[in-house]
């Protein structure tokens, strides 16, 4: 009689158990947390053009990482000579000059290659510098057979023409929580069949770099031949752009910082283009 009720009892209290043991099973079986990991990058930013970038000398934002392959960059300065007056002055001793055959905007092209490849992108740059030509013939159509057969030798996923603004420094500064970066401005020609491809990429790349760092682009500016060249060779490739990278008056460091959050910028708006 004592065994029959044991076998009752065990039998009712295994019905009791049951539906418990049904979801915890498969729980200790595969794992209790189902939460998607997202990978993350940071963007990293030096202090010194000349200096390497690592990864551990990292920024405090991350980012989703976005791309599906690497990007092929192909950089490049139309106008070569445009320097920033605190960066020669600190490395030559010169004041208040906007010009200057050597340390010019054409410097910062390793760090721009660097950050590019912390995002996994390559980058090809176009050393060009032939300003007495340029100024006979022009800028914009000196380089434009140089750019011409650059690009018949490999296919670039988008052509970066990096320059220098003219206006001073409380206009194409910001700072954001504590730090001061240089501002950029995004500019397109207008003169061209096909320039509202260039606008939308460029408007693309100006909301993620707002995104990351709010209000550092001033935004995306159309100009046609009576503002200026018209076309700045966008007629070539629909993911043209050209940057304005702060003003004469901002410090390597505020450049440094922008550049970083431009490449970061491209990589990610190219990466999710690439990727659908």
């Amino acid at each position: 009689m004592r065994k029959t009720l044991q076998k009752v009892m065990s039998f009712y209290l295994f019905l009791f158990l049951l539906p418990i043991l049904t979801i915890k099973l498969p729980m200790l079986a595969f794992g209790t947390t189902t939460n998607e990991h997202v990978e993350t990058r940071p963007v990293a930013y030096a202090a010194n053009v000349a200096k390497e970038v690592t990864e551990d000398e990292t920024k405090e934002i991350t980012f989703e990482t976005t791309n599906e392959k690497p990007l092929n960059v192909l950089l490049y300065f139309t106008h070569i000579q445009e320097s920033y007056q605190p960066i020669v002055e600190k490395k030559l001793g010169l004041k208040a000059v906007n010009y200057h055959p050597t340390a010019n905007i054409f410097n910062v092209s390793d760090l721009v290659t660097q950050h590019f490849h912390l995002n996994g992108d390559t980058v090809d740059v176009l050393s060009f510098d032939k300003m007495n030509e340029m100024k006979i013939k022009g800028a914009y159509s000196t380089i434009r057979p140089h750019l011409v057969k650059q690009m018949a030798e490999k296919n670039y996923d988008v052509l970066l023409d990096l320059h220098r603004d003219a206006l001073k420094k409380d206009r194409t500064t910001l700072e954001f929580s504590g730090t001061t970066y240089a501002k950029l401005t995004f500019v397109v020609g207008a003169e061209h069949a096909n320039y509202k491809l260039n606008e939308t990429f460029a408007r693309a790349v100006s909301d993620e770099v707002n995104r990351i760092v709010p209000t550092i682009s001033k935004g995306v500016y159309k100009k046609t031949h009576d503002d200026g060249n018209g076309i700045y060779n966008q007629d070539l490739s629909s993911r043209s752009l050209l940057v304005e990278l702060g003003g004469i008056e901002n410090t390597e460091e505020e450049i440094n910082r922008t550049i970083a959050i431009l490449t970061k910028a491209i990589s990610n708006i190219l990466g999710k283009t690439n990727a659908s």
